[in-house]
C-alpha cells in the first residue's frame, strides 16, 4: 500500500530502468520465502508464524529472538511508514516538506492513530479497513490511462550505471512485496493445504508482481525524471492526466498510505502484547484496559520506539533496514522448514516441491543480499538481536521466580 508509490524513484537512480529486473527478483525471492512457510506453517494447528516455528525447531531461545524480531520489524515498518505518508501529503501541503514541520506532522499522525486503537481493536480495524481498499483506485486509474501514455525513448539506456546496484535495489523493492507471509501462516487450518496454498501463493505473488511491473512501466515511460523523485507516481499521473486526475490519483495515495498506517498501528501493539503475553516479555505489557480490551501499554510501547525511530530515519533507509531486520525472521524458517521434515519425515501438510533445493536457494539468496548491502545496516539488525539476550534471560529469571512465589 506505499512501496509501489514511493520505491519506483529511488529505484531508478539506483539503477535505472533495470530496476525491472530487481522487481522480478524480488517477487521471485518473496515466492521461494512463502513456500517455505507454507512449508512449515501447514505442519502447526497454532498462530504465531515465524516465532512458533523457530520455537520449535531450535528451542526456545531461538524462537524468542525471532519473536523479537517480529516486534523490532514492527517498529521499524510503522516508523518508515510515517516517513512515507509525509512524503505523499506533501502533494496537497508542501509545507510538510519543511525539515521543521515535517516531523510534527509524522509524530500527530502516529499519535492520533494510537489514541484510536486506545479505544479497542475493533475501532482500529475499522478505521484501518476503510482506508485499505483505498488503495486499488489509483492503481487502477494510473496503469488504465498511462499505458497509452508511455515514451519508448525514457527507457533508454536500460541499464546506465550497469548492475553493480542489483542486490541493493533488490532489497529496497523487497519493501514493497514483505508481509507475504501473512498468506500462509493459517495454513494448518486450512482442509486441503497441499492444494490450496500453492495456487494461493502463485496467484497472490503472481499478480501482485505484474501490478508492480506496470506501475513500474507507466512511471518509467512518462515520467522522463523520475530517478530520484520522492512521489514518481503522482508527479507521472499530472503529466498523464493533467492537474485534475493528479489530483485524484495523489487523493487516492495519501489515503492509501494513510490506511497503510493505521493497520501498522492496530498489528504493530499486538507483536509486544502476544511475547509479554506469553511471558516472554514483562507482564505489564500484555495488561488490556477494562473496558476496551486494548494493550495500553504495548500501544504505548510501540508508538514512542516507532516515533522516536521516524525522527532519525529517512523512508527509504527506514524501509531497508526493515527487509533486513524481516531476514532474521525468514532465514530461520527457511531452515525450520529442513529440521522439521527431518525429524517428522511423514507429517501432513504442503510438502515443499525440490526440498531442501528450494530452503538453501532461498537462505543463499537472503545472504547475498545482506553480503552486498552497507555494513551498517548490518550493524544495526545485530544490535536488535543483541538487544534481545538480555530481555530473554530477563523473562526466564521472571518466570522462575513467579514459579517460586507459587
Amino acid at each position: 500500500g506505499q512501496g509501489i508509490f514511493l520505491l519506483p524513484g529511488a529505484a531508478a537512480a539506483m539503477l535505472g530502468p533495470a530496476c525491472f529486473v530487481a522487481v522480478v527478483a524480488a517477487g521471485g525471492l518473496c515466492l521461494l520465502m512463502a513456500l517455505c512457510f507454507a512449508g512449515v506453517g501447514s505442519r502447526f494447528q497454532s498462530t504465531g508464524g515465524a516465532y512458533v516455528y523457530a520455537r520449535e525447531a531450535f528451542g526456545d531461545f531461538i524462537g524468542f529472538e525471532v519473536g523479537w524480531m517480529t516486534c523490532c520489524v514492527a517498529v521499524i515498518s510503522w516508523a518508515a511508514l510515517a516517513n512515507g505518508f509525509t512524503l505523499v501529503f506533501a502533494h496537497f501541503v508542501p509545507a510538510v516538506s519543511d525539515p521543521g514541520i515535517q516531523p510534527v506532522v509524522m509524530v500527530c499522525v502516529m499519535a492520533g492513530l494510537g489514541m484510536v486503537n486506545l479505544f479497542g481493536a475493533k475501532m482500529g480495524a475499522a478505521v484501518s479497513t476503510f482506508f485499505s481498499g483505498a488503495k486499488l483506485i489509483p492503481l487502477f486509474l494510473f496503469v488504465g490511462i498511462g499505458l497509452f501514455a508511455i515514451d519508448t525513448a525514457n527507457f533508454e539506456p536500460f541499464a546506465p550505471q550497469g548492475f553493480d546496484d542489483l542486490a541493493d535495489t533488490t532489497l529496497l523493492l523487497l519493501y514493497a512485496f514483505v508481509g507475504f507471509e501473512t498468506l500462509v501462516v493459517p495454513a494448518g487450518e486450512m482442509d486441503n493445504p497441499n492444494r490450496s496454498v500453492p495456487i494461493a501463493l502463485l496467484l497472490v505473488m503472481s499478480v501482485v508482481t505484474v501490478v508492480y511491473l506496470t506501475v513500474l512501466l507507466v512511471s518509467f515511460g512518462t515520467l522522463p525524471e523520475i530517478a530520484g523523485h520522492p512521489n514518481p507516481v503522482s508527479a507521472a499521473s499530472e503529466l498523464i492526466m493533467g492537474p485534475a486526475g493528479a489530483t485524484l490519483v495523489a487523493a487516492g495515495i495519501v489515503v492509501s498510505v494513510f490506511g497503510t498506517n493505521a493497520g501498522a498501528a492496530l498489528v504493530s501493539p499486538r507483536r509486544f502484547y502476544a511475547l509479554s503475553e506469553r511471558g516472554d516479555l514483562p507482564k505489564i505489557i500484555s495488561k488490556v484496559h477494562p473496558k476496551s480490551g486494548a494493550p495500553v501499554h504495548a500501544i504505548i510501547l510501540t508508538f514512542t520506539l516507532s516515533a522516536l525511530l521516524a525522527l532519525t530515519g529517512t523512508f527509504k533507509e527506514l524501509a531497508i533496514l526493515g527487509v533486513i531486520a524481516r531476514f532474521l525472521q525468514y532465514i530461520p524458517t527457511c531452515l525450520a522448514v529442513i529440521v522439521l521434515r527431518k525429524r517428522n519425515p511423514n507429517s501432513e501438510g504442503f510438502r515443499l516441491p525440490f526440498h531442501p533445493v528450494l530452503p538453501i536457494l532461498t537462505i543463499a539468496l537472503c545472504l547475498w543480499l545482506m553480503a552486498n548491502t552497507q555494513s551498517d545496516r548490518l550493524i544495526k539488525g545485530g544490535i536488535a538481536v543483541a538487544v534481545g539476550v538480555p530481555l530473554y534471560f530477563l523473562a526466564r529469571w521472571a518466570r522462575a521466580r513467579e514459579s517460586t512465589a507459587r
